[in-house]
């Protein structure tokens, strides 16, 4: 047809046409270093060696879901199985031209997200919300698992070419990298992947590091968050080049790890404003300890006599650091005492199967418990975390990033913090009347002295403490045969200061 040009389904094609996603600049990487410096003191060169990335796909047990209800007063609640009811709220109120105090959203658990029940979740939430409203009835949707398959998304591909320079003793001095992302025909969180692609880049000190990172926009499904969304493909990236310089050099790779460890000093000039104290450098002393744990030089010399004596089954072993860069955000919570003592809690963030429920139930009666009265240290069993309401409990925000269930934790703390402060005084008094009181008999009184028993709070990160930096080391060990290419994990050891 006259007036249509031909797709872009690669980078490259991308990049000929100038088809690119903005990146806002508060969420682009930074470099570190002098790239010039770097490269005039390196002994050796690799100049543009290539690394292409594919895709990964999700497979949640729970494909895509939701049912919509429509209510009276032109309300409508939607049982979304998201992992961010907030932004599910706001895009259901557009796209049925409602305004948000009509909306519910509703989560009461997620079966299995990894980034994919994001705004991947939204497409099937936004037709069940339009199909009952159109039609004045429930409505339920969900995709079968070739259509979820289809529509998944899936990890970013990339197209890495990079120039490194480096001593003849490992020690890396310079690192550019060009990066073409392919985000597909819509941006869903795309501009968000390089700033976490080379957060993960950074967990070697490259002596310098500079980048230019493109995410460009193709006719392909758009792409996704999938966990950790850009930190694989950086941390892949990154092991690709210290292997490659070994390779050069004929170094032992674990040597030339080893070599290029951060030093606090280092560590500041990448991760600058979230390093920390010098004694919160770790990864020196994981890196050294899961050597040992995991028996990884005598098992080296296993494996090397393994290889030897077997021609179409090998077996290597690798020693791997991490530098992961955290990020808590602001989250709701919500404490209730009930009048038989029982106790409801509602968090921002949603239940994936990481054990957010358990954590924040553990939290409250933790922080209940300060009240110190009879029957107040077994109130574990009567507290219920309940479901996520986006109307309910407002400002809920995303569950990701790993740090959902802490900051959780902290909003529930502080519900009970108010509790507390509102029912001791209660306490003292009746305990000068009638001695020690049970806590059913407290909450009980409670009411009857028209003591507010329910707390909102909004946990808010400090802002020194909002960005932090945590640290791990592991040794795995795998099989491979080379005739078929199947491999197998023969044993990892992990070790994870958090």
């Amino acid at each position: 047809m006259e007036g249509l040009t031909s797709p872009i389904l690669t980078v490259e094609q991308a990049v000929e046409r100038s088809s690119f996603f903005e990146i806002p600049s508060f969420i682009n990487p930074q470099p570190a270093g002098d790239i010039l410096k770097g490269m005039d003191e390196a002994d050796q060169k690799i100049m543009s060696a290539e690394i292409r990335l594919g895709s990964q796909y999700h497979f949640c047990l729970e494909t895509q879901t939701a049912m919509a209800v429509p209510e009276e007063d032109n309300c409508m609640v939607v049982y979304s199985s998201t992992q961010c009811p907030e932004t599910a709220h706001q895009n259901l109120a557009k796209c049925l031209g409602l305004p948000e105090h009509n909306i519910r959203v509703i989560t009461r658990r997620v079966g299995g997200g990894f980034g994919g029940k994001a705004l991947k979740a939204m497409t099937v939430a936004t037709a069940c919300a339009l199909a009952a409203y159109k039609l004045r009835r429930p409505v339920r949707i969900y995709n079968n698992r070739k259509t979820d398959m289809l529509t998944a998304g899936g990890r970013h591909p990339m197209k890495i070419t990079y120039s490194v320079g480096f001593k003849n003793d490992g020690k890396v001095t310079a690192l550019h990298l060009d990066i073409l992302i392919n985000g597909g025909m819509d941006a869903d969180v795309s501009p968000m992947i390089p700033n976490d692609l080379v957060g993960a880049l950074k967990k070697y000190d490259w002596g310098a590091l500079s980048f230019d990172v493109k995410v460009c926009k193709t006719n392909q499904s758009s792409r996704t968050a999938m966990s950790p969304p850009g930190e694989v493909q950086g941390t892949y990236i990154a092991e690709a080049v210290i292997e490659n310089v070994a390779s050069h050099l004929k170094m032992d790779v674990d040597s030339v790890r080893s070599r290029n460890l951060h030093s606090f000093e280092s560590l500041c000039c990448f991760y600058k404003g979230c390093a920390g104290e010098p004694e919160e450098l770790t990864l020196p002393s994981l890196w050294d300890k899961v050597a040992q744990s995991s028996g990884y030089y005598r098992r080296t010399e296993t494996i090397k006599e393994f290889n030897q004596v077997n021609k179409w089954h090998k077996r290597g072993i690798s020693r791997i650091p991490l530098v992961h860069k955290v990020s808590v955000r602001a989250t709701p919570g919500k404490v209730s005492i009930l009048s038989d003592g029982s106790v409801s809690v509602e968090v921002g963030g949603i239940e994936l199967g990481q054990g957010l429920w358990t954590k924040a139930k553990r939290m409250a009666a933790f922080g209940l418990s300060s009240i110190r009265c009879e029957g107040s240290s077994d109130l574990l069993r009567k507290v219920r975390v309940v479901q996520t309401d986006s109307l309910s409990l407002t400002q809920g925000g995303w569950t990701a990033g790993s740090t959902t269930s802490e900051s959780s934790c902290a909003a529930v703390k502080l519900c009970c913090d108010v509790l507390v402060e509102r029912l001791i005084p209660l306490k003292e008094r009746l305990e000068q009347q009638m001695g020690p009181v049970t806590w059913e008999t407290l909450i009980s009184m409670a009411g009857m002295h028209s003591v507010n028993l329910s707390a909102s709070c909004y946990f808010v990160p400090d802002f020194d403490a909002m960005n932090y930096l945590i640290y791990g080391a592991a040794v795995s060990e795998v099989e491979i045969n080379i005739l078929t290419g199947e491999t197998t994990i023969l044993q990892s050891d992990i070790i994870y200061d958090c």
